[in-house]
């Protein structure tokens, strides 16, 4: 079965969000009011959307361990060594490294939850504030 060409990919699907992720740091460079990134709301704004972002890691990541298991259980990989013993040592590799990482991704959500909740009540106070 052939997929249409302006099909999303997976591997491009992942490409486009650290894409995103370099255009964010070149705009969070410095406040810049075109990119919205000069107040406190947008602090907010930022650290939400990521805090969103990662929280969706572990997801990806137990679906990538799945796969490679699945593709491995149905005799699907092969080694470059040739070494059937080292394919599933690597598979195994694999799972355990990535589970490893969900679980940083989810201490990572819970910092950006927690830094997202003590920015709920920060604002910016105008000159006539002061």
């Amino acid at each position: 079965m052939s997929r249409p060409t302006n099909a999303p990919t997976a591997a491009g699907t992942a490409r486009a969000a650290a894409e995103a992720i370099r255009a964010l740091n070149h705009l969070t460079f410095r406040p810049d009011a075109r990119a919205e990134w000069e107040m406190p709301g947008d602090v907010y704004a930022v650290i939400g959307a990521l805090a969103e972002l990662v929280e969706r890691l572990p997801q990806t990541l137990g679906q990538a361990g799945e796969l490679l298991e699945a593709l491995h259980a149905s005799g699907r990989l092969r080694h470059d060594s040739g070494d059937g013993e080292q394919l599933a040592a690597d598979v195994a590799a694999f799972g355990i490294e990535t589970q490893e990482a969900a679980g940083t991704a989810g201490r990572l959500a819970d910092g950006l939850r927690h830094a997202h909740n003590a920015l709920a009540r920060i604002g910016h106070r105008d000159e006539e504030e002061r």
